[in-house]
């Protein structure tokens, strides 16, 4: 095998990997980042190599590709947009296409995860990577709900005195909710706050019942085989 062919194999093997380094990367450096004046420009970056990222872990099939460009490419350009007008309906439109692209990304790698005959490293990589996304999408849709219904939310006024909410702590808020953690600092308040809060919930409790259900299966493990 040709250098360049054995390099695209051993990408090809790890399509995942880098979906899920870069979600890490966000989740790792926002807190830090966000506080500042680069902030804004950071959490733009970060979010622009998921989409880039997030592109590659579904280029199985070229339909999954048109798709995901799609949808990225929007998502790509309006958040840019943003950061340069702050147009608020520029960043509601990046917004719903980045659920979109999200949702779309996390349904075609937990296809494959599923889909796959051989648990591998990166079919590991690849569940990870869905769970994190999962927060990620809920995260965007709250910051959304939340720009279009102001006040959809509460807070501790000791910790949001200005009752104002970020999107950084949309992305707290989804993946305790999605743990089902519920510490309560951060409340929805109206209607379609809740349903997405609820909906979150459930749909984490049920990722990681089917995410278990299928690496027994695939490993074959059964009551009979501990009987043996």
């Amino acid at each position: 095998m040709r250098p360049f062919a054995r390099f695209l194999a051993r990408a090809r093997a790890r399509q995942f990997h880098y979906l899920l380094a870069s979600l890490i990367l966000l989740l790792v450096i926002y807190p830090y980042v966000v506080a500042g004046p680069t902030g804004p420009i950071a959490l733009t970056v970060l979010s622009s190599i998921i989409l880039i990222t997030g592109v590659y872990a579904v280029s199985y099939r070229r339909r999954q590709v048109v798709i995901a460009v799609l949808l990225a490419v929007p998502a790509f350009l309006l958040g840019w947009l943003y950061l340069a007008t702050g147009v608020p309906a520029l960043d509601s439109a990046g917004s719903v296409f980045t659920v979109l692209f999200y949702a779309f990304t996390a349904l075609i790698v937990l296809f494959r995860v599923l889909t796959t005959k051989k648990i591998t490293t990166d079919t590991i990589y690849g569940a990870v990577s869905v769970y994190l996304l999962m927060g990620l999408t809920w995260a965007t849709a709250y910051d959304l709900v939340e720009s279009i219904h102001p006040g959809s939310f509460t807070a501790d006024p000791g910790h949001n005195p200005d009752g104002t909410f970020a999107f950084p702590e949309f992305i707290y808020f989804s993946f305790v909710t999605l743990a089902t953690l519920g510490y309560g600092d951060i409340t929805p308040i109206t209607n379609q706050a809740r349903s997405l809060a609820l909906l979150e919930a459930a749909s984490g409790t049920i990722y990681i019942a089917v995410l278990i259900a299928r690496l027994v299966s695939a490993l074959g493990w059964s009551p009979e085989t501990d009987r043996e």
